[in-house]
């Protein structure tokens, strides 16, 4: 029992990270590149958007894959 709650806890916190980190990417990261007046912004904003989800990605689901084989234990 003791081990699920800390999977549950690990998850929730996994996931609250994740949704904060993807709150900031869209909120302040992109549109602070999108307001600096440089020729390649548009472009290094959508890098940034792009990678950004992609790390996000990964990151769920590495926690997923984390609490899969916490549970299987």
């Amino acid at each position: 029992m003791d081990r699920e709650i800390k999977t549950a806890l690990g998850v929730a916190a996994g996931v609250a990270a994740l949704v904060i980190a993807f709150i900031f990417l869209i909120r302040y990261a992109v549109p602070a590149v999108l307001e600096a007046h440089f020729a390649g912004s548009l472009i290094v904003a959508s890098v940034l958007g792009i990678g950004g989800i992609l790390a996000l990605v990964w990151a769920a689901w590495r926690l997923w894959a984390w609490a899969a084989g916490s549970l299987k234990r």
